[in-house]
């Protein structure tokens, strides 16, 4: 599949408006450089052609000044094959994240985790999946995961297949979108996980296996900043007494965005963890 390129420099202070402007328009949008000095950059990617005074009618709503954005067209190339020669072996606290195509052997008390590149988000590359993985390993280290258990927005299922590799406790990952749901599923098979990882679609928490499994005793999204900040009266209501929340996909400058509302319901932090400008939050619910 061939692609169309759109790049953009802004302020940092804009780099969310302008993602979500352009959104519309593209197949993905991606934000760089938050962490550093200096303006934010963009990278988003059309299907097709997109139209210059089109791309800064769209923009302009959500202040943008800047110069035209630089569109370039990508010739066609097999992405997966490229992800897959430069997906190199990762190690995130205990965790051993490898392709089917890594000869060597995970290092020794590793937990291994074998994900390809694939159609859906979560190789354990990004930063947020990284924060994530961190997390839950100091929460396992310290016991036993709390239970039942909730992947939201799991992507290719890694981070329900981190507690199960880990725990053998079975976790509910959801996704909106079905080919999530499928690459958990197939995910789940190879790592020899599958009797503990059931993969559904779900539109946030409204989805009747949530709804019958809850309350839960861990909730993990990893997802974007907004939805987290919307969902979190959801998230309290399906979210046990004395509950565990770990909370990714949102920038250092969202923090209070996503953080507010959650402590309104209830929650307080226990942790931040902070890697390339990307935030993620554990937080606990009182008990009673």
């Amino acid at each position: 599949m061939s692609l169309w390129k759109v790049e953009l420099a802004v302020p940092q202070a804009r780099a969310e408006a302008v993602a979500d402007a352009l959104e519309p328009l593209m197949v993905s949008v991606a934000i760089f450089g938050v962490d550093g000095a200096g303006p934010a950059r963009i990278e988003a990617f059309a299907q097709s052609e997109p139209d210059p005074d089109t791309l800064m009618a769209l923009l302009a709503p959500a202040g943008y000044a800047g110069a035209p954005p630089h569109i370039v067209w990508l010739p066609e190339i097999d992405w997966l094959a490229r992800n897959r020669d430069s997906f190199a072996p990762l190690a995130v606290g205990r965790f051993f994240i490898h392709d089917s195509y890594h000869q060597g052997c995970p290092p020794v008390n590793a937990i291994a985790l074998q994900i390809d590149a694939a159609t859906a988000f979560g190789t354990g590359a990004h930063a947020t999946t990284q924060g994530c993985l961190v997390l839950l390993d100091a929460l396992m280290r310290r016991g036993v995961a709390p239970w039942p258990i909730l992947d939201l927005g799991c992507g290719t299922g890694i981070l329900a297949l981190a507690i199960a590799k880990a725990q053998r406790r079975a976790v509910l990952a959801a996704d909106i979108d079905p080919e999530a749901v499928r690459m958990t599923r197939l995910n789940a098979r190879l790592n020899g996980v599958a009797p503990w990882v059931r993969a559904v679609q779900a539109s946030g928490y409204h989805a009747a296996a949530i709804r019958r499994t809850g309350p839960f005793g861990l909730i993990v999204a990893n997802i974007l900043a907004r939805p987290l900040a919307d969902m979190a009266a959801d998230l309290a209501r399906n979210l046990a007494p004395g509950g565990t929340v770990i909370l990714s996909g949102l920038l250092e400058s969202q923090e209070r965005q996503v953080l507010a509302p959650h402590l309104a319901q209830g929650l307080a932090l226990r942790h931040r963890y902070s890697r390339d400008g990307w935030l993620s939050l554990l937080l606990q619910r009182r008990g009673n």
